[in-house]
Formats: structure tokens, sequence, C-alpha cells
């Protein structure tokens, strides 16, 4: 009698996937021990996927390596195309399920995540996205699923939701996003051994069309790894564990997969059924497209593989804008996106920075996670504007803690920061100005998270000071530096709308001595509160934008320099 040491991640629905071999091996005369293994995956709570092939299979393959296991069991789809020669796929159990399904709280009209698992409706992705509010925040890192939401419904703000699915769904139950994208296989295993508590149960759901929505390949099939050198030793556990039709679907969607770079160039949505084959697949500079503000289209194919001709989606970006005559607005928020989106709106936009920005990564916290912290405990990074998201990214790119941890933007436009900077944050709280991110933090966030918050050279303390006098533990400091442009000259007409999206922009303003129209939108009451307190601006009429920046200044436009 063999005995076989099956390794395994320790989420629940891995244990099941290990238990499902475990059973059909000792159904068969073997005896087994499940080894429960952590991976990089489990031990980070921010972070885009996509930019971590394989990072939920490699700690459980050196395993393998280091002979403390005989085989590992992985979900299909987060095994890379590309893996260890030393590593060989002994077997695919039979598959289940492959669908994707859209979460959201409770609505009439809609069934109940219990109830679906027994229905086959399935709905089309306009139906389902119809679902979410505008500028609804949807939680996914994928980046195949974030570019197939993004290409129909550009408003929609991705948030990074990670850990088991459990914990994903927390993130629901507790508001910080509007509607979640599971697979629909792992909760179905979950339900199976009743470990989806009642709650879970009671939210809505709606299945997303495949024929719309292809999900990632190998999705719903589990994998069997062994090291190389005894695939041949193992066949007997090849003969029990294998499933013919689910291997063949499952090899032939990675071999498409491999051809378009292996899902880390062009997101890819593939599903194999036999000689039927459904394709989506996003252009490779899909988020580059996206955050100029921009359509992308995708590729997609329905129908027999013989006749599967794959032309790859390309688009170039073109950074120039329509001009013309009449009044414009002069925005010092130098946004790519914003500009494209207003000028496909009709309104003449021109980009004019006045403030230089400095990272200082000096100043940062490092290696300030402790071994064997709680992860639920773990602190929260705090972006409070679009300049605070660029210096966190440069200065995470050699600081691994902050890529771990959790990060809050206080609002839209710092979230949109980072997307296009390659980070999913995973918290946006909406808020225009620090009061209302404060009212969010005091509500949201559990006085058991420690607050780290990057500064400005001139920011104030107050915001520090108020979610300090609510009992936060905050660690603050300054984290760049903001500095005056210079800026010889701008033309300007008493028509034309400035644009001033900080307290520092209006100070170089000023410093600059440049010209000033009748009309001033800024960003935020603290804005507001320097621009009165300058005098330079005391014959200008100052309102504050309410609501999303492209929103709001295009209603506003409309109405105030409309035909």
């Amino acid at each position: 009698m063999r005995h076989i040491r099956i390794g395994t991640r320790t989420s629940n629905l891995a244990m099941w996937q290990a238990n499902k071999v475990k059973q059909g091996l000792e159904k068969n005369g073997f005896t087994t021990e499940i080894v429960g293994i952590s991976s990089m995956g489990d031990k980070s709570l921010g972070g885009d996927l996509s930019s971590s092939v394989g990072q939920f299979i490699h700690a459980v393959d050196a395993e393998l390596f280091s002979n403390n296991i005989d085989i590992a069991v992985h979900s299909s789809k987060d095994v890379p195309v590309e893996i260890n020669e030393d590593i060989s796929n002994l077997a695919y159990l039979e598959r289940g399920c492959t669908s994707d399904v859209l979460i959201f709280p409770k609505r009439e009209g809609y069934p109940i995540l219990e109830t679906l698992f027994d229905s086959d409706i399935d709905y089309s992705l306009d139906e389902a996205l119809s679902i979410i509010p505008k500028s609804g925040m949807v939680g996914t890192v994928s980046g195949r699923r974030q570019s197939f939401v993004l290409a129909r419904r550009p408003d929609i703000i991705p948030i990074a939701v990670r850990g088991q699915v459990e914990t994903r769904l927390k993130r629901l139950k507790e508001g910080r996003i509007d509607a979640i994208v599971l697979a629909e296989i792992g909760l179905k295993r979950l339900y199976e051994i009743k470990a989806l508590e009642p709650w879970i149960l009671q939210f809505s759901a709606v299945r997303i069309s495949e024929s719309e929505w292809p999900t990632a390949p190998g999705q719903g099939s589990i994998s069997i790894h062994c090291r190389t050198e005894e695939v041949e030793s193992l066949q007997d556990i090849r003969a029990i564990l294998n499933h013919p039709n689910s291997e063949r679907d499952v090899i032939k969607e990675r071999e498409i997969l491999s051809s378009l770079g292996g899902g880390c160039l062009y997101p890819a949505g593939v599903k194999v059924n036999d000689q039927e084959v459904i394709l989506q697949v996003s252009p490779m500079n899909w988020k580059q497209i996206f955050c100029k503000g921009l359509k992308f289209d995708v590729m997609r194919y329905n129908g027999h593989i013989s006749e599967l001709k794959i032309e790859l989606p390309k688009q170039e970006i073109t950074d120039s804008l329509n001009q013309s005559k009449g009044p414009k607005l002069i925005s010092t928020l130098n946004s790519d996106r914003l500009a494209n989106i207003l000028n496909n709106d009709g309104i003449n936009i021109l980009n004019q920075p006045v403030i230089e920005l400095n990272s200082l990564s000096n100043n940062w916290p490092s290696n300030f996670l402790q071994e064997g912290t709680s992860r639920s405990k773990w602190p929260y990074l705090i972006l409070t504007s679009p300049f605070a998201a660029k210096c966190a990214i440069e200065v995470a790119q050699s600081n691994n803690d902050l890529n771990r941890i959790q990060w809050l933007a206080i609002g839209e436009g710092t979230a949109r920061a980072c997307f296009m900077r390659g980070v999913t944050v995973s918290i946006c709280a909406s808020s225009r100005n620090s009061r209302e991110l404060i009212d969010f933090i005091d509500k949201k966030i559990s006085r058991e998270i420690n607050l780290m918050i990057p500064r400005s050279n001139v920011a104030s303390q107050e915001l520090v000071n108020e979610l300090e006098s609510l009992d936060f533990e905050v660690n603050s400091w300054i984290g760049y530096e903001n500095k005056s442009r210079v800026i010889n000259s701008i033309e300007m007409s008493e028509e034309d709308v400035l644009l001033l999206s900080s307290p520092s922009s209006a100070r170089s303003w000023v410093e600059n001595s440049l010209p000033i129209p009748k009309n001033i939108l800024c960003m935020g009451k603290a804005s507001q509160e320097e621009i009165d307190s300058l005098g330079y601006f005391s014959k200008s009429t100052v309102e504050i934008l309410q609501g999303p920046t492209a929103e709001f200044v295009s209603k506003w436009w409309k109405k105030n320099r409309g035909d």
C-alpha cells in the first residue's frame, strides 16, 4: 500500500480540492496525508494578481523539489502556461462549471446566491453590468475581468479584494464595494461543504453569459503536479484521477493562451468545449488606452476551433486633442484621461501643470510588517491625492511591505492615479475633501488598524490630528515635496475657466503671476480656502467640484459655456 503526500494551499477552497484528490486515491487503495502550505499570494492583501502570475502555485510546487510532498494540487486557472521543466502536470480532475458570477447586495428581482446554484439562467454582460451604479466599485484584481468590465463601463472603479472567498465577500457586506466578480465553481464547492455562511447565501447574484464573458483558461479544473522524473512511476495515480475530456479542453485553452503571450500581454478569456471555442482578448495596451480616457475594442470569436484565426487587437494611442474656437478649460491637474473625456464631450482643454513633484523615498517606513502579526491588523496606506499615489507607487518598487498592505484612496481621481500605474487600490472612500475622508474612516475602519499617511512638505497636520482625536494610531511623514514650476506666460481670455487641483497649485499660479479668468473651479474645500486667502483671485467666482471631476465639469460647462 503506497502512501501519498498531497501538497496544497490552506484556504477552504484549496482544501476542498485536496480532499477531492485524497478521496479518489483512498478509494483505490492508497493512504494519503494532506500537507498545507502558504503561498506568496496568501501573504498579500494589496497589488494586482496580473502582475504576479503563478504566485499561488510556486510555494506548493517548491515542496515537490524539497521532497516534502509527492503531488501538488492547484486550481488550473492559477497555473501559468510556462512552468519549471522539472515539474509536470500529471492529471486534470473532471471539470466543474466555468462561469463567473456577479454578486451584489440583495435586490428584488434578482436570484439569491443559494438559488443560483440550482438554476441555469445567465445574464448578458450589459444586463449584469447595469446592476452596478454609476462610478460604482467592483471587486476584482484580475486583468481579464477588469478589461472586460471597463471596455463596456469605463466609469466603474476596480477595487482590489484579496484573500479567501469568505474574506472577499466580507468586503461586500461592509459596503466597500458595490459588487464582486467570482468564479461560480469555487462558490459551489464551498457550498457543498457548508462553508458559506447564511449571510453570504443571501446576496443577490447573476451568472454572466460565457458567450460574452469567457472565463480564465482552466477555470473549474483541478491540476495535479508531480516531479517530471516521476511521471512514469505515477501513471497509476494518473489513471485514477485524470478526466480525458477535461484534459483535452484545458490543454487547448492553455495552448491558445500561450499563443497570446501567456495572458501577461493580452488579457484573455478562453473557453473550449470539445470543438467549440469562445475567445475574447483585450489589447495589450488596454490599460494605457483606458487611462487616457479613450475607448478600446476587444477581439471576440465564438465558433468551431478549426476556423479560429486570432487577429490580436491593436490600437494606437493618439495624444492630440481637438481644438476649436471659443473658451477653454485650463487644468492644473495634468490628467490625460480627464482631458480626453472632456475633449470628447466638446470642451476645449489645456493641461497646464504648475507643480513639480519630488518623492522623498528615504522618509517612507520599510520592513514594518512583523512576522506573526495577523493580516487583519496590518496597517492601511492612506493616499490623499494623485500626487501621493504617484509617490507611493515609485517607493513601492523597492519597498515590498507597501505592496502587501491595503491602500485606501481618498476618491476616484486618486484611485485612478494608482490604477493607471498598475496598482488597484483596496478601498476608495469616494470623498471630496479631508472632512469626508475622516468621516469615512471613522465609520468604516476599525481602530485596530494603524493608518499610514504620507504628506507633502506643505500639507498641514489637520488630517492626522483629527484621526488621532478619534483614537486612531497614525504614522505620518513627509513623503514628497511640492515645488512650483516656473511658467513664463499663458494665454487666457475672460471666458476661459481655470481648474485648480490643490492649494499648492493655487499658490504656484500666484507665484508665476499668471492671468485669472472670471470663473475658477477647484477640487476640495482646502483648495477653496487657499484661493480665498490669497486675495489674488478676489475678482473671480470660485466653485468647488461636486462629484466626479469629469462629470461635474461637463455639466458645469454645458450650463455656463454651452451654445
